[in-house]
């Protein structure tokens, strides 16, 4: 029973404070969408170059 209270007051705790400072929770969604593009961006630069470095392994995975 505490733990369905305490999980109660921690859901409303969060609500108000997403209600409150959701211009924060904006700039931090801002910040990680621009983070992970960079990331993606510089793994597939990654993969993109062994691959090309590599060659093809056989005929059947030969790509375009």
């Amino acid at each position: 029973m505490i733990f369905i209270l305490v999980g109660l007051i921690f859901l409303a705790l969060g609500v108000m404070g997403m209600y409150v400072w959701w211009w924060f929770l904006v700039e931090i969604i801002k910040g990680l969408i621009s983070l992970s593009l960079t990331v993606f961006g510089l793994l597939f630069m990654v993969t993109g170059a062994r691959r090309l470095l590599n060659g093809p392994r056989d005929s059947e995975e030969k790509d375009d």
